[in-house]
């Protein structure tokens, strides 16, 4: 019986495959796949969230880390599909994965701007045209792994 639970964090900014790979990955490994965004159009309203995405995708991302919490306990590998587009959020989910006992492995899903604004001008919705619309100044604040983190690169183009 193994020790403990794999908890593999998704990192990368919009449009660059995060579900679409995580899902694959799901499959391939037999994890489970969580994805906050998912969970969101579950338990909230069109309108609620749009209108109070922040509030949403928080009270989402408490409820998804006791999930998280419950997988690890029960020896559950576990897809975090969450963005984590910060190194502050990177280090924090990797610390908070170890907390709880399961060991991190960091994806960084990347494709190039060209690539994300098609997929992002493909999607539907007020949230997806506001990204489209301010994709430059929205990718200011990605920061892309860096060296000095433990990731492993995944090209999706």
């Amino acid at each position: 019986m193994r020790n403990n639970s794999t908890v593999y964090l998704i990192c990368g900014f919009l449009g660059a495959g995060k579900t679409t790979y995580s899902k694959k990955l799901a499959q391939d490994t037999k994890a489970i796949h969580l994805n906050p965004d998912e969970i969101c159009v579950q338990k909230y309203s069109p309108e609620e969230y749009e209108t109070n995405w922040e509030a949403c995708f928080a009270q989402t991302l408490d409820f998804l880390w006791q999930e998280i919490g419950k997988h690890i306990k029960n020896n559950q590998d576990v897809i975090f599909d969450v963005g984590f587009w910060s190194k502050s959020s990177r280090n924090e989910a990797v610390a908070k994965v170890k907390q709880l006992g399961g060991t991190p492995i960091i994806y960084y899903i990347y494709a190039p701007d060209y690539i994300l604004k098609q997929r992002i001008k493909s999607r539907t919705g007020k949230i997806a045209e506001h990204n489209f619309l301010h994709f430059d100044d929205i990718k200011k604040s990605f920061e892309a792994p860096s060296p000095d983190e433990n990731f492993i690169t995944i090209n999706n183009f």
